[in-house]
């Protein structure tokens, strides 16, 4: 077992000899992930467990856990999500062979070339980070949405109004 992560890894090789790696990675390096935070101050904890298979598929399985602070698209303030990733990835070197993958696997395309970590654990974040973060309580929003008050006794415009008067002209 490796207690930390290399920037990058024969995937292949480490499944062939049976590899656990264990560390920590700075959310600050994940550069697709990094711009859709908040804040990327922090790290996760990252488990991969590589191996084969009795099938003979080689495998990717881990964790990722850690906090990470979003902008809550409601009140526009910050919020803490925890995020707890479990992934099972099995290795393939073409797309057909993605095709023939057992149930239970996520096809995770391997090169000639030495993976990188960060590639692999941001993808993960990426699939777990929710499309527009809230709170999921309104009472926990801050800022603009808790000082908004409606215009009193304001007469808006309807402005289909145009409209409706050209079709009665015709």
């Amino acid at each position: 077992m490796t207690k930390h992560l290399p920037d990058r890894l024969d995937l292949l090789a480490a499944a062939e000899a049976g590899r656990e790696l264990r560390g920590r990675i700075a959310l600050a390096s994940l550069a697709r992930v990094a711009p859709l935070l908040a804040s990327p101050a922090g790290d996760l904890q990252v488990v991969m467990r590589l191996g084969k298979d009795p099938d003979g598929t080689y495998r990717l399985s881990g964790s990722i856990r850690g906090n990470v602070v979003l902008e809550c698209q409601r009140c526009l303030e910050e919020l803490t999500r925890t995020l707890d990733i479990e992934f099972r990835l099995g290795l393939v070197r073409s797309q057909e062979a993605a095709a023939r993958l057992a149930q239970g696997y996520e096809p995770l395309l391997v090169t000639a070339e030495p993976a990188s970590i960060a590639d692999i654990v941001s993808d993960e974040i990426l699939l777990a980070l929710p499309f527009a973060p809230v709170h999921e309580d309104m009472n926990e929003c801050h800022g603009l949405y808790e000082n908004y008050q409606p215009p009193a006794d304001a007469q808006r415009e309807n402005p289909f109004a145009v409209l409706a008067g050209l079709k009665q002209k015709q």
